[in-house]
């Protein structure tokens, strides 16, 4: 496995078990009633900052785990040799990333018209942002595959 699909697994890897975290604790905030008061806004502002640093802490330590183990099993020194195919599978991956969003998001405001709450259409923006991000991410390693 190259250094860049190894870097793609490992960040859909840490997405998946740092959103069951989130998951986990959206459940606890709706569970205890504080998404239904009025100052909601304030409860899912500082679950996203959790949830924005949690994400960077645990995908660096799992980063630089993910190498170290493998550096140590396979005895190899990979480096971030990036050129013009890792280029084009990036924006490949991010425009599938960008329009898979954008029918999720046009599916939250479609909900809305259907009596979809402002907080969870807001919940469901971030779960979108997740997603869509999971599925630039397979695309990728995808395309790295298949030998593009």
């Amino acid at each position: 496995m190259s250094y860049h699909e190894r870097n793609i697994v490992t960040y859909i890897v840490t997405g998946i078990v740092v959103m069951t975290v989130y998951t986990l604790h959206l459940q606890g905030l709706l569970e205890a009633g504080l998404l239904e008061r009025p100052d909601a806004g304030v409860e899912i502002g500082w679950s996203v900052i959790k949830l924005i640093g949690g994400s960077i802490i645990v995908t660096i330590i799992a980063t630089i785990l993910i190498t170290i183990i493998n550096a140590i099993i396979t005895q190899e020194n990979d480096t971030d040799a990036s050129d013009e195919r890792d280029k084009q599978i990036d924006l490949l991956g991010m425009k599938v990333g960008f329009i898979a969003f954008s029918v999720i998001f046009i599916g939250i405001f479609i909900a809305m018209i259907f009596g979809l709450t402002t907080t969870m259409a807001i919940i469901a923006m971030i779960y979108a942002m997740w997603f869509s991000s999971i599925i630039e991410s397979v695309v990728r390693l995808y395309v790295y595959r298949q030998g593009f």
